[in-house]
Parts: C-alpha cells; structure tokens; sequence
C-alpha cells in the first residue's frame, strides 16, 4: 500500500526482545547495541552479490561522470570509506583511486558532491595516505590541495548551497583537514574566506527580502528550505565549521537563523521545500524534508545545548519512520538508504536502541528490494547519491552505527 510519495510503513516498532528486534540488533558489551550476527550476514551476502554486478554489468554506468553524486567517484568516497574500517589494508584505497578522474576537471565547478572540490579532495587524502605507494599517475597530495584551493577563484559567483555551491566547498575544505591532520594544508584564513563570503550573502538577502531571519539564501529564484538545496543544509556546514566563526555570529546570525527556519515546521514534523512551496507536506526525503533537517537540529543542540532543538531532531525521525519508504526508491538523495541515517545520528546522540533498530529496518527494506518498492528507476543505477552505491554505503556504515556519517555531507 501506497500514498503518492511513500509506502506505508508496515514494519513493528522497536519493543525490547521482540523477534524482529533480537533478528536485526544486539546488545553489546562495550558499544550499546551493534547489528546481530544473522542479520550482518545477511547484509554481507547483500554487498557481495552488489559490488559483482556492479564491477561487471554495471561497469559503463559507474563512469557517466567523474562527480562523487552520479559518476566514478562515488565509488572512490566508498571505498575510502572502506579504507576507514580497515585502516592497516592499503587494498582500498588503491581501488579507491582506480574510480578517480582528474582529467577532465575545468575548475569552474566548486562543490564537493557535483564539483571539482570532491575529487581534488579525495584524490589529495588518499594520495596522502598511499604515499610512495600511490600509482604512478596520481600527483602527490600537495598539487591537489592546491588545486583545491584555487578554486577559490570561482567563489563569488557561485551559489551557496550544498550540491553545486559554497557549502559544498566548505565541507571539501574540512574533509581534507580531517583526513590529513596535523598538516596545516587548508590554511584556516582559507576556511574563514569561505565561511565570510556565505554569511555575508546571507546576510545580505535577508536584508533585501526584509526577512525576520538574519541569514537568508536562496538558489534558482527559490528560497529553498532542505539539506540538497537550502537553508537547512548551509546552516549545518556552517555549525560544522563553528571554531572558524566568532561567538557574535555564532549567537546573532545562525541561531536566530535556525529557529525561524524550524519555525516553519509542519505539525507532522515534516518541513516546505521551500519557502510558500505549493507541494505542501509531501516530500519526506534528505533533499527536501524532515530527513534532512536532523543533522541541522542535532548540531543546535550540541551547540547550543537547548533541549527544543534535540525535541525537533526526534520529531522529524517520527515523521521519518512514518513516512520514509519512499516510493521513489532506495537512493541516498531522495529514498530510503538517505532516510536511514535519520536513526542512525538519533542514535548517535540519544545511544537507544529504538533509532538502531528503526535504521535496520530501513537497511533492510533497501536490501531486499521487493517487487514494486523502488517506483522511479534512478537515471544513474550505479551512483552514490542516486543509485546502488548508496545503498552498500549505508551497508558499510551502519556495521558500525556509532561511527556512520552521512556522506558528503556529515564531516
């Protein structure tokens, strides 16, 4: 049974030592709770049967484009991801680097997921990482760190959201500063220089649009609300990125900024698309909707330590476990896989098992895959961000639910 934009969510809610319960989650001795053997299994078989075909059947499709959201290197933030698990096996990361495409990059484009920055970034950790074992095609790191810088040149005239704009840039700048620590190679007035340039935009659009909000953006005339696209997505970059902002903006700019964007939440704990969206409290999806929203709510409340913002946080993963199937199908962008670490960061923050086991049930709608659940074919099948990477990324991640981070997107 369906609704327009989502299956009805026909799975038992988390009761302790329950059968569905005990046949996807575990206590555990030194974590909380982790995945049961039988249903780890079960997911193994899953990634197995998926990376063949993938490699094989599926291997014209992997290469439409060199992006981390629908080409090549979706795979190769996969694989470092793998690489993560398994810190000592350099294997990863050489196959990581097989997926890379450096060629065809025209430094016009800034963000991580659609942009230049997502390969210059991967491409400078894991040739870090690789060292002298790198291929022999691959520059050394320093090159590709620079390249990433320069592409600075383009931050003005690009937009300021996520996928194609600044706070895409920003979150390149803070992975490579992750993952390479101690190196000092993205100088922090750099950061700053990103950070300044969207707040000041921010700033000026709500004064132009004599908005109750301090900080207003807006992409293709719309003044969007979600993660993809929006408002909802900037803020949590920028919260990502709170030791590079001063106090007085951190309280006067981005908190007032949250609670008017909150302020607009449907009584079902869904949000708008947009601001006056005609659509109406339909779409419940990373990119539009309460999905997206947890990531934002759950960083206020680390920062801000007010208990509404975690409130809001659990609100949206009802709404999420309510109406989370989506009928589009399985992706990380706009389907279930994306809506799974809905739970997972509830998880992370509130350590009860009721988020674990509602994210399993979710990975395991994904992995199953029953006839008449995915209703719009992806235009990208071998994708990160639209297609089965997606879904063996969550795979990955879930193994160890405490450590999960929402690619391209949680730092």
């Amino acid at each position: 049974m369906t609704s327009k934009s989502c299956f009805k969510n026909q799975f038992t809610d988390y009761t302790p030592d329950s059968e569905k319960a005990d046949a996807l989650i575990t206590a555990s001795k030194n974590k909380g709770f982790k995945l049961s053997r039988i249903f780890l299994e079960k997911l193994e078989k899953f990634q197995n049967t998926k990376l063949q075909h993938l490699r094989t059947n599926m291997r014209s499709d992997i290469f439409y484009d060199g992006t981390v959201y629908t080409g090549s290197c979706g795979l190769v933030l996969y694989y470092y991801l793998m690489h993560t698990s398994n810190a000592e096996n350099t294997a990863y990361l050489k196959t990581a680097s097989e997926y890379l495409n450096l060629d065809n990059l025209k430094g016009r484009r800034i963000s991580f997921l659609c942009g230049d920055a997502g390969p210059l970034a991967l491409g400078a950790v894991i040739s870090y990482k690789l060292s002298h074992r790198r291929p022999a095609n691959m520059p050394d790191y320093t090159i590709l760190v620079q390249r990433l810088l320069s592409l600075i040149s383009v931050l003005e005239e690009s937009p300021d959201e996520i996928l194609y704009g600044k706070a895409g840039y920003l979150y390149a700048l803070l992975f490579v500063d992750k993952h390479i620590p101690g190196k000092e190679v993205i100088p922090a007035s750099h950061v700053e220089k990103v950070i300044q340039s969207i707040l000041q935009s921010g700033k000026r659009f709500s004064s132009q649009m004599k908005c109750d909000s301090p900080l207003l953006w807006h992409w293709h005339d719309k003044i969007y609300f979600g993660a993809a696209h929006g408002m909802a997505g900037i803020l949590y970059m920028l919260l990502q990125a709170r030791h590079y902002i001063i106090l007085s903006d951190l309280r006067s700019f981005i908190k007032p900024a949250i609670d008017w964007l909150l302020s607009h939440c449907y009584a079902s704990g869904n949000f708008p698309s947009s601001l006056g969206s005609a659509s109406g409290d339909r779409l419940v999806q990373w990119c539009h909707g309460a999905p997206g929203f947890t990531s934002l709510c759950i960083a206020a409340y680390q920062e801000y330590e007010e208990e509404k913002y975690l409130k809001m946080a659990l609100k949206c993963g009802e709404v999420v476990w309510e109406r989370g199937l989506s009928a589009k199908g399985y992706s990380i962008c706009h389907g279930v896989s994306g809506n799974a670490y809905t739970f997972l960061q509830l998880y992370q923050i509130t350590k009860k098992p009721i988020h674990l086991y509602r994210a399993c049930c979710f990975m395991e709608w994904c992995a199953v895959e029953r006839p008449g659940t995915e209703l719009h074919r992806p235009d990208r099948p071998a994708s990160l961000f639209e297609g089965v990477v997606g879904r063996l990324y969550l795979l990955e991640d879930i193994k160890d639910p405490l450590q999960a981070k929402f690619p391209a997107f949680t730092i």
